[in-house]
């Protein structure tokens, strides 16, 4: 495992790396995310005949719901890095009791990317696409540094300078990807059940299981590639001022 995550640094390599890992670790990946998915989808069960309301709220704790996911999936990433993630139930549990403690950190982070991007958005797409590329980098951060969300938002926009495009294909994709997947999954499943309550609610759930984790990880990835590549340079540069 160790190996093929050490060729994370493509966007191939992300993606590809991202499903060996849910592949390799089917219950630490996949439970977590039922959980959390179907937590996020409970708007649309609960908010029957407010539509935008439905939709206002489902968008707010999806994108929660996600946030956290990414702080547990990080600590996924480090140990299966190093040869140390546990397989079964008591795994599951060790990496969600190592992500609580960043919990508070990473839902202000959430709350301030989702408020300016989405204001960003409004006013013109491409703004809102381009400052989340710069921030898709803030939870990991926060869970790989151990500092605060808005130091950790500076940071991540630090690390994606002149790796913008990588992250763009990476990170940004996989965020937008993940939540038109699931409100298309929701919205077909409200179809075919006839009911755009319990049914886009299972829907979106379903969805949100496999979604979230391939986002995450490869979200996760994408930092540890482009920190690991910023390590690199930074030890080239000290090596060639020595030389001189």
């Amino acid at each position: 495992m160790r190996g093929r995550m050490g060729e994370a640094d493509t966007i191939r390599g992300v993606w590809r790396a991202a499903l060996t890992l849910i592949r390799t670790y089917p219950l630490a990946t996949l439970l977590p995310a039922a959980v959390l998915g179907a937590l996020g989808e409970v708007p649309a069960y609960l908010m029957e005949g407010r539509p935008l309301l439905d939709q206002s709220l489902t968008l707010a704790t999806a994108y929660a719901a996600y946030y956290l996911y990414l702080a547990y999936a990080e600590g996924i990433v480090r140990k299966a890095r190093r040869g140390e993630q546990r397989l079964g139930l008591g795994g599951v549990l060790d990496d969600l009791i190592e992500a609580a403690p960043f919990v508070p950190s990473v839902l202000v982070a959430a709350l301030i990317s989702l408020s300016v991007t989405t204001i960003a958005t409004g006013l013109l797409v491409i703004p809102g696409v381009w400052l989340y590329t710069r921030w898709s980098l803030t939870t990991p951060v926060i869970r790989q540094e151990d500092i605060g969300p808005i130091a950790a938002t500076r940071r991540s926009y630090q690390l994606v300078r002149g790796r913008f495009w990588f992250v763009f294909m990476t990170a940004t994709v996989a965020y937008y990807l993940e939540g038109v997947v699931i409100h298309f999954g929701a919205q077909v499943a409200g179809l075919v059940t006839g009911s755009h309550t319990w049914g886009e609610w299972v829907g979106g759930s379903i969805v949100a299981t496999l979604a979230v984790p391939l986002a995450a990880f490869a979200t996760s990835l994408t930092h540890s590639s482009v920190a690991r590549r910023e390590g690199i340079v930074e030890e080239d540069s000290r090596a060639k001022v020595g030389q001189q």
